[in-house]
C-alpha cells in the first residue's frame, strides 16, 4: 500500500509541477511526513513493476453479464404525520403498498345500478338499420343507441334532419384520436347539416353526443380498418306522426269553411227564393205529379228531389191561413206536417217525405176546398225513390 500512496503522491507532484508552470498560485504544499515517504520510496521498483503489467496480454472476453432486472423502489408515505412520530423510532422509512390494494371506488345504490343498467341495455341493444336512398344506413330515431363505423384513410358522414340546427359543438369521449367536422348541404328550407367522422387509426371505440334545435342524438363510433358506412341517417316516427296531425288538422280545416260557405249559399238562396234541394238531387228530381181540384189553390209546380216534396206557390196572399196536408197510407188519411219558407219569388211548402197521393185541404165546412196532389209513379216505399 505504501508503494500506492507513493504513485499517488508522485502523480500529485507531477501535476503541481505542471500547474505551476501555468500558475504558481495552484501547486499544493507537501506536509513533513510526505516529504519523509518520498525520500525513502523505491521509484524505479515502482515502475518497473508497472511496466511488467504494461506487457501482459489483455485477456478474452467472457460472456456478456445479464443485465440485473429494474428494481422499483417501494412507495413511501408522504404524509407528515405518521405513526412513527408517536413513538422513539424513525419516521422516513415509510411502508410498501399492500399486494391486494385496489383503488377506492363510490358504492351504487339500488336506483343508481338500476339506471346503470337501464342505459347498458340501451346502449348494448340491436338497433338494426334499414337501407335507405344513395347508400344510407337509415336508423329509427330513439330505438336504441346508433353505431357508426368508420375506417382509417375514409371518410364518413352522419346526416341530421333537414331544417335541423346544432346548438352546440359536438361532444366526444375521444376528441384527440377522432376529427368531427360539421358542414351543410343545400340551401334555404333545404338545409340539411351534416357531421363529417374521421378516425385517427383502427380499433377505437368512443361516443358522440350531438344537440340540435329538435332532439339530442347519441351514438357509438367504431373505428374498423377496412369496414366503414359512408352515409348514416334517420327515420323520424314522431315527426310522421306530427305531419298525421297537421294534415288531419287541414283536412278539418278545410270541411269547416266548406260548411261555412254552404251554409253562407243557403242563406244566400234563401233569400233569393231558390229553391233547396238534397243532395244528389239532380239526379232524382220527379216532376211528374197529377193537381185536381179548385184551381186557385192549386199549386203552381209539385216535384221530389227522392227524399222531400215541395209545393211551390205564388206569393199572391191567396191563404189567410195554412192549409192542411193529408197524406193517403194503406187507404187511410195522415196528418203530415210541413215547413213554409216565404221568399221574394213566393212560398214553398216542403214536405220531409215522398208520397203516392196527398190531398190539400183550405177551409173548414162548407167552404171547405181541396186539391189532391197524385204521383204518377208510385215510389219504392219508405226510401222516397221511385220503383
Amino acid at each position: 500500500m505504501k508503494w500506492l500512496t507513493a504513485i499517488m503522491m508522485a502523480t500529485q507532484i507531477a501535476t503541481a509541477a505542471v500547474g505551476a508552470t501555468a500558475s504558481a498560485q495552484t501547486a499544493p504544499a507537501l506536509t513533513p511526513q510526505q516529504k519523509q515517504e518520498l525520500s525513502t520510496y523505491d521509484f524505479k521498483g515502482a515502475a518497473t513493476a508497472l511496466e511488467a503489467q504494461a506487457n501482459q496480454p489483455a485477456p478474452k472476453p467472457g460472456p456478456l453479464t445479464p443485465i440485473p432486472p429494474l428494481t422499483v423502489p417501494p412507495v413511501v408515505s408522504r404524509n407528515p404525520v405518521t405513526q412513527h412520530s408517536q413513538t422513539n423510532t424513525p419516521a422516513d422509512k415509510g411502508s410498501e403498498v399492500p399486494m391486494n390494494w385496489r383503488p377506492p371506488h363510490a358504492e351504487l345504490n339500488a336506483a343508481a345500478v338500476s339506471a346503470a343498467e337501464v342505459s347498458h341495455q340501451w346502449e348494448t341493444g340491436v338497433a338494426t338499420p334499414t337501407p335507405g336512398a344513395d347508400g344510407r344506413a337509415v336508423y329509427i330515431f330513439g330505438q336504441g343507441m346508433p353505431v357508426m363505423v368508420c375506417a382509417p384513410l375514409r371518410v364518413c358522414a352522419i346526416e341530421l334532419q333537414t331544417g335541423e340546427h346544432l346548438e352546440s359543438q359536438p361532444q366526444i369521449g375521444d376528441s384527440r384520436r377522432w376529427e368531427i367536422t360539421p358542414v351543410l348541404s343545400g340551401s334555404g328550407l333545404d338545409e340539411t347539416p351534416l357531421l363529417i367522422v374521421k378516425p385517427i387509426e383502427a380499433g377505437l371505440e368512443t361516443d358522440l353526443i350531438v344537440s340540435t334545435d329538435r332532439r339530442t342524438y347519441v351514438f357509438r363510433l367504431v373505428s374498423d380498418p377496412t369496414r366503414f358506412v359512408s352515409r348514416l341517417s334517420f327515420q323520424y316516427p314522431g315527426e310522421d306522426a306530427a305531419k298525421w296531425a297537421v294534415f288531419q288538422a287541414r283536412q278539418d280545416a278545410a270541411k269547416h269553411d266548406a260548411e261555412a260557405v254552404a251554409e253562407q249559399a243557403r242563406e244566400k238562396d234563401k233569400r233569393a227564393g231558390v229553391v233547396p234541394l238534397a243532395e244528389n238531387a239532380l239526379d232524382n228530381l220527379y216532376f211528374d205529379y197529377k193537381l185536381n181540384g179548385d184551381a186557385a189553390y192549386r199549386p203552381q209546380q209539385v216535384f221530389d228531389d227522392g227524399l222531400h216534396t215541395y209545393l211551390i206557390y205564388p206569393n199572391d196572399g191567396r191563404f189567410r191561413e195554412l192549409p192542411t196536408l193529408l197524406i193517403q197510407v194503406n187507404g187511410k188519411s195522415e196528418l203530415v206536417n210541413f215547413r213554409v219558407e216565404n221568399t221574394n219569388g213566393g212560398s214553398r211548402y216542403i214536405v220531409d217525405r215522398l208520397f203516392d197521393k196527398a190531398i190539400l185541404v183550405v177551409g173548414v165546412g162548407k167552404k171547405q176546398t181541396r186539391v189532391t196532389i197524385t204521383r204518377a209513379t208510385p215510389y219504392s216505399g219508405s226510401t222516397g225513390k221511385r220503383s
